[in-house]
């Protein structure tokens, strides 16, 4: 190994030293639904059919993993329940941020959106798991499920 590949090694275990090194307090705090929005606002605003994305929170709101979860058609978005769920079940992890987009451009909610996160609420009450909001995506805009519906 030549010297210029042998610096590239060693840059490479120092910054890897210095990532394991961080804090627990380095990870993103989502404390508002305008935190979550923003993480995923550029990934999802400007799609032409409904995506997922599933925020997996750590007990202090710290995001654990951010994972794109579902594809869908231009007007629907189908996933069960359980499927929304097993991700915190693996990485055991108490709370959830469930966030979509709709193609439109309008995050108004449908009926649908309203019975699904009623659902979802009522899901996470027995799992133990908290689905701390419900964020639904449109052309830079977005809705907080958790604020218009007021669950606890």
């Amino acid at each position: 190994m030549g010297e210029a590949k042998a610096a590239q090694v060693k840059a490479a275990l120092e910054i890897g030293r210095r990532l394991g090194l961080l804090a627990p307090d380095a990870r993103l705090r989502i404390r508002t639904p305008l935190d979550a929005a923003n993480l995923v606002m550029l990934d999802l605003a400007h799609l032409d059919s409904e995506h997922m994305v599933i925020l997996l929170l750590d007990a202090r709101s710290q995001l654990v993993e951010k994972i794109n979860s579902y594809r869908g058609t231009v007007n629907s978005s189908v996933m069960r329940v359980a499927e929304i769920f097993r991700p915190a079940i693996i990485r055991n992890c108490p709370g959830l941020i469930l966030c979509h987009n709709h193609p439109s451009g309008d995050p108004s909610p449908s009926a649908e959106d309203l019975e699904v996160t009623r659902q979802l609420v009522q899901a996470g009450d027995i799992l133990d798991i908290e689905l701390v909001d419900h964020i639904i995506i449109g052309n830079q805009r977005f809705v907080s499920l958790k604020e218009q519906l007021k669950w606890e």
